[in-house]
């Protein structure tokens, strides 16, 4: 009955923190790595009987860790002004363009989410982080 109990515990918590990861941090997860965890979990509960208490650690340690890499990475991005006065080449026709493969198609994304005002740049064609700014 206690196995029970902390199989049901375990998908509940995962469940709760799978759906908030698809709703806080989808560049993270996203629904691939929704379905990914689950498969996972089953398959070390069941084939490894590995106790949820470590998995739970890990997957904890895991999440933070990931977290911590793409905040890093935002703020070794310069902002709008430093990178125009970095790259002169990167400014065409009043656009700003990629200082990597010079596309002039770049979107812009949230450190948190859609909805986060901490966002930077992508160049859509090689994927480069350009530069970051804060919505006010």
């Amino acid at each position: 009955m206690m196995l029970v109990m902390e199989i049901i515990g375990g998908f509940i918590f995962f469940g709760i923190l799978s759906f908030l990861s698809l709703i806080i941090l989808p560049s993270l997860f996203g629904c691939f790595g929704f379905i990914l965890f689950w498969v996972v979990l089953l398959s070390l509960i069941i084939f490894c009987s590995i106790n949820i208490g470590w998995f739970l650690l890990f997957a904890v340690i895991i999440y933070a860790a990931l977290l911590m890499r793409k905040y890093s990475r935002y703020q070794s991005l310069p902002d709008y002004d430093s990178y125009l006065l970095n790259n002169p080449n990167a400014y065409h026709d009043g656009k700003a363009s990629c200082n990597v493969c010079g596309s002039e198609h770049l979107i812009h994304s949230g450190l948190y989410g859609n909805q986060s005002k901490s966002r930077y740049y992508v160049c859509l064609k090689c994927k480069s982080w350009l530069y970051k700014f804060k919505v006010i």
